[in-house]
Order: structure tokens, then C-alpha cells, then sequence
């Protein structure tokens, strides 16, 4: 038997303030207008807010629970339903579809074609410094003959018959609450109000055809991996007359060789010898641009990091550039000749109260 309180998610405590907060939510969540609605759910939620938010029905319900039902007729909780539409207004066509009655017009939302998503794989230099890719791919597309309207060029098309040009036709329910008119889109026309007297021969009276299509895609400078690019009006177009959906295309960019990213900045390592980190030295790292020299300061210690400022990404937001980082890995010999062992002797020699990097 079904708990209105588990169906809306509140405890038997809850108040109608509570009640009304899940129910928005809910109702918002399940609309089958909605992508992953679901209308037997939504039709749930419905009902158990008609009873619980009714201080008299509520106590009823907590005292009878559901068997009131087999009663006859509409039960304690007959004479219909009553819905404040002031406490959700945000809700809009929600109630317009599901409690509008036959006096009520059919939604104005307008049809929206399904969003597409695909991938796009690009190198780590292009993801800093932006670039341009076509690609291909297959999707729903408005139809070149007839241009989504269904019929035939050149021929009429005419009201629906079944619904009366309207888009949709109204079916009466019984329910615990009573009765009330349902509007339902219009099976024949698909809510449009017409229906072509010659179906298009191309798309066949569909309105779209599915189809290749190639576009150029623009990548920014500063995109990172994962990050998704929306190309709006670039998804399917939808069955019905409305607007296409939109187009998302999520970015991955290959690993770097040598280079990883850490917001906007590039961390690399750099390995020398013990020599040269005492000495100083010019080495060879990788950057966005290529190889390039760098210098490495007399005396630096194992750890330390070296600025390259500006090198890194640019930010999305405001263009300014990071910086690359390169942490320095001072490497100890293994292994050393005689000769390298005798000078190394004669510096500890010498420096003995200092130690080896004084």
C-alpha cells in the first residue's frame, strides 16, 4: 500500500511548509514534459499532496490510511481537488497540462529538439593555445525538402481533424480526488493543430531526417581536459514544430610527454647532478612553445622550483597567463671513479665544518 509520506519524502511530522518545498521539487522532477520525467510517478506525487496538504484529509489519512478508497464513490476525500496555483506559480505548465480541465488552453512551451553530445581528442599544446577541428557527425536535421513543416512542397496543409486544430485532446480521469480532464497531446498531429494533406516523399511526413553533418568546431585557448564546449541550436531538430536542441562537445586532451597542468600554471621535474646545482648550469626543458635553455642558479638546493613566468595557460576568463614551474631533482651518484672519489675527498677536506653544499 502506498505511503504518502514516503511518496513526498517527509516524515508524519512534517509541516505544510515542508510539504509543499517537496512537492515543488518533486513535481518539477517528474514532469514527463521534463527529460527523465515520469508521469505514473508524477501522478503519485499529485495525489499524495492533494492529501496531505488538506489539514482534514491529512487527519483521515493518518487515522484510515488508504481504505477509504473501496468505499464508493470519491470516499471522505470527494468534491474534487482544490489546488492553490499562487504557492507554484514557478511551476507553470506543469499544472497547465495536468489540472488545466478542459477549459484551460494546451502549454505554450515550445518543442525542443534532443541535445547531442560527442567527443573531440586534442593535443596538450592546442588545449593552451586554442584551435579549429570539423567533425562529423550523425543526427536528427529539419528536413532540406519540405524545411520541417511535413508536407510535400507545393502542397496544402490542413487542420487535424482529431483534435480540431487545438494540439491536443482532453481525457477524463476518476480518482480518489474525483473526476478531472486530462490534456493530452494530440496523438494525430503531435500537438502542431495540422497535419499534412501530402506527407513530404523525403522525410516521409517526419518533418526531420536523420543525416551527416560537418561543422567547425572552435576550441578556446585555456581549455582544459573534461571541459565542455556548447554550441547552442546545433543538437536535433525536434518532431514537432519548435527549435533545435543544443550541441555539446566534451574536450580531452592527451597527456603531455614531460608537461602536466595545474590550473593555469605547467609543473614539470628537472633532473642534474649534484655538480651543477652547486655550480650552476644551462639546461634544456620542455614548454608549450618547444625546447628552451634555462638556467639554473649557483647553489640551488634539491626541491627547489624554477619560475617561468607567463608560460603557463591562458585563463579563460581573463586571458592572463600562468606560469611553468620546473622543480629541480638534484641526483647522487651511485657510483663514483677514483678520481671523483680523490676530489670529492680533498673538498670535504677543506670544507669539512660547512658539510658538502656550504
Amino acid at each position: 500500500m502506498e505511503n504518502y509520506y514516503t511518496t513526498l519524502g517527509v516524515d508524519r511530522n512534517a509541516t505544510i511548509e515542508d510539504i509543499k518545498k517537496a512537492y515543488r521539487r518533486l513535481a518539477h522532477k517528474y514532469h514527463p514534459d521534463k527529460a527523465g520525467g515520469d508521469e505514473e510517478k508524477f501522478k503519485e506525487v499529485n495525489t499524495a499532496y492533494q492529501i496531505l496538504s488538506d489539514q482534514e484529509k491529512r487527519a483521515q489519512y493518518d487515522q484510515f490510511g488508504q481504505t477509504f478508497d473501496n468505499a464508493g464513490g470519491a470516499g471522505p476525500f470527494g468534491g474534487g481537488f482544490n489546488v492553490n496555483m499562487d504557492d507554484f506559480a514557478d511551476l507553470g505548465s506543469i499544472f497547465d497540462q495536468f489540472f488545466g480541465g478542459s477549459t484551460r488552453r494546451r502549454s505554450n512551451v515550445e518543442a525542443r529538439g534532443r541535445d547531442v553530445q560527442i567527443d573531440l581528442t586534442i593535443d596538450f599544446a592546442e588545449s593552451a593555445a586554442g584551435t579549429t577541428r570539423e567533425m562529423t557527425h550523425r543526427l536528427y536535421l529539419t528536413c532540406d525538402r519540405c524545411h520541417g513543416n511535413k508536407a510535400e512542397p507545393g502542397t496544402p496543409i490542413k487542420k487535424c481533424t482529431k483534435c480540431n486544430g487545438q494540439g491536443f485532446t482532453s481525457k477524463s480521469r476518476s480518482t480518489m480526488l474525483g473526476v478531472f480532464a486530462q490534456n493530452i497531446s494530440c496523438p494525430i498531429c503531435g500537438g502542431e493543430g495540422s497535419t499534412p494533406s501530402t506527407p513530404c516523399t523525403k522525410c516521409h511526413g517526419a518533418g526531420r531526417e536523420l543525416r551527416e553533418r560537418t561543422l567547425s568546431v572552435t576550441v578556446p585557448a585555456g581549455i582544459a581536459n573534461g571541459q565542455t564546449i556548447r554550441l547552442s541550436g546545433k543538437g536535433e531538430a525536434p518532431s514537432v514544430a519548435g527549435s533545435p536542441g543544443d550541441l555539446f562537445v566534451t574536450v580531452h586532451v592527451r597527456p603531455h610527454r614531460t608537461l602536466q597542468r595545474d590550473g593555469d600554471n605547467i609543473i614539470c621535474s628537472m633532473d642534474i647532478s649534484f655538480v651543477d646545482a652547486a655550480l650552476g648550469a644551462t639546461v634544456a626543458v620542455d614548454t608549450l612553445s618547444g625546447r628552451r635553455d634555462v638556467a639554473i642558479p649557483a647553489g640551488t638546493q634539491p626541491g627547489g622550483v624554477i619560475a617561468l613566468t607567463g608560460l603557463g595557460f591562458p585563463s579563460l576568463h581573463s586571458g592572463r597567463r600562468g606560469d611553468q614551474r620546473i622543480q629541480v631533482n638534484v641526483v647522487i651518484p651511485k657510483k663514483l671513479s677514483r678520481n671523483q672519489k680523490k676530489l670529492l675527498q680533498q673538498y670535504r677536506e677543506t670544507k669539512s665544518r660547512h658539510g658538502i653544499f656550504s
